[in-house]
Formats: structure tokens, sequence, C-alpha cells
């Protein structure tokens, strides 16, 4: 799986189960409502975890966090070509 896969997956089944729809790349995961502000803490553990590296305060962004797309390159920025990328 690689890592937009996994960020997606990850948010429709543990942060936003409810969602019936594929969530876009590009969709405002905060604006059309699929996470809320635990949520959003909740991912950026997940991300920690996951990803193995730390996510700085000043990351915690909408820009950073705002679309599976944001996100996906952000982490694949971070991994320092850690095994486990895409």
């Amino acid at each position: 799986m690689n890592i937009t896969e996994g960020i997606t997956d990850y948010i429709k089944t543990e942060l936003a189960p409810a969602t019936s729809s594929e969530i876009a790349l590009d969709t405002s995961l905060i604006g059309e409502g699929l996470l809320d502000s635990t949520a959003m803490l909740q991912l950026v553990l997940w991300v920690e975890d996951t990803y193995g590296f730390p996510v700085e305060d000043i990351d915690m962004t909408p820009e950073v966090f705002g679309t599976i797309r944001n996100l996906s390159e952000y982490v694949k920025k971070n991994m320092n070509g850690q095994a486990g990328g895409e």
C-alpha cells in the first residue's frame, strides 16, 4: 500500500467511517466536514506513529493536513528516504 492509499484508508476507516463515497485527493477534509479538530489530532498522531517522524507544530496547518494530496506530499518529503514510501 502506498502513502496516499494508507492515508485515505485510515481516514475512511478510523476517522470518517460514515463517509460512503470516495474521498478525492483534493477534497477539503475540514471544509467538507469529514474531520473535526479531534480527528485532526488523531491524524497527526497516526502519521507520526505510522511514518516514523515527528510532526512539527508549525506543520499542523490546513495547508498540510487539509487534503489527502497535501498530506501525502508532506509525508513523502519528511520520510527522508526511509523504507515504506511509494
